[in-house]
């Protein structure tokens, strides 16, 4: 029990650290929770709730193994630029790059999630 308890611990230090110097998840959280204030208004369905629960958690999460990623290759590419590291540099820039890239693909999906709940309750077409 002792070393659930301390887990939780270590994945909440990870939290803390994340919307403390992660900018984008700073934002990305303002934001849902503005989303979510608002979606209050709209008397929306469980599917449509558990739609925007979901894409947002499953952002969060992604933009957390971003965040672990790029402190750990900022570690690893903290190494002197021999010619032998060159090629070690270049797939730290990638990795990168690619988790950057899946961070904004679950925006994306966020974005639209958002966008295919909202919409129809802001301007209903043909609905009562």
């Amino acid at each position: 029990m002792f070393r659930i308890v301390r887990s939780l611990g270590y994945a909440l230090e990870g939290l803390k650290h994340a919307l403390i110097h992660e900018r984008n998840l700073q934002l990305f959280v303002l934001g849902y929770a503005a989303v979510l204030v608002c979606a209050t208004t709209l008397s929306l369905e469980r599917w449509e709730w558990t739609a925007l629960m979901v894409s947002g958690g499953a952002f969060i999460a992604v933009e957390l193994f971003n965040t672990a990623l790029e402190r750990l290759t900022d570690a690893v590419d903290s190494l002197p630029r021999e010619s032998a590291n060159v090629l070690l540099h270049h797939s730290m820039k990638a990795a990168k790059d690619v988790a950057a890239a899946a961070a904004l693909a679950g925006l994306a999906v966020v974005a639209m999630t958002v966008l295919l709940v909202a919409l129809p309750h802001l301007f209903p077409l043909g609905r009562p």
